[in-house]
């Protein structure tokens, strides 16, 4: 079994900019499990512990929910939290104007994959770039002041050409993320 998820990775450009942002918000003094920048993506399916012997059809799987679709935009901005920002538990990136390429290929994944035995998400699609786990209450408020600070940051514009499986091997200095797979989107 290997853990894993499908996402998509974030363009250096983009990548510098959250990483500002996140230097930002540690300066808030919050218990924060903050993501290393090496691992920041955008997640489109958690997979979980997943058997290798299903690789190939999960790469099928992927190939048939990119089918048609040629690479697209999707422009990074503002910071917000989850479940909100007055019990901040997960501190995310957004994705503004959602193409309507994001939503159908996760939409394809979530039904392709259910066809293997993944269960559903429950809920609507909400793509975001996560940046840190609240671990506690302490602090808050400094927390929320500091992301009022930058609730409204722009990040740029990320292209979009392909999805990727990735491997999460979960060590004692933190997740290792591995490509295994990448599908390229094409018409």
């Amino acid at each position: 079994m290997i853990r894993s998820f499908i996402a998509i990775k974030i363009s250096e450009e983009v990548l510098q900019r959250i990483v500002e942002v996140q230097e930002i918000l540690k300066e808030s003094g919050v218990s924060v499990k903050w993501v290393e920048p090496k691992n920041i993506h955008l997640t489109l399916k958690f997979l979980g512990d997943t058997p290798e012997s299903q690789i190939e059809d999960i790469v099928r799987v992927m190939q048939e929910s990119t089918e048609g679709t040629s690479p697209f935009q999707i422009s990074i901005a503002r910071v917000g939290a989850f479940p909100n920002l007055r019990y901040p538990r997960v501190i995310w990136v957004g994705v503004q104007d959602v193409q309507e390429a994001l939503q159908k290929i996760q939409h394809r994944l979530e039904q392709g994959l259910h066809a293997l035995g993944f269960a559903i998400e429950e809920g609507v699609f909400k793509p975001h770039i996560t940046l840190g786990r609240v671990k506690s209450e302490k602090n808050k408020s400094n927390l929320l002041r500091m992301v009022e600070t930058v609730v409204n940051t722009e990040f740029g514009v990320l292209q979009v050409n392909h999805i990727h499986l990735i491997r999460s091997d979960l060590k004692p200095t933190g997740p290792e993320y591995t490509v295994i797979r990448s599908v390229e989107l094409r018409d």
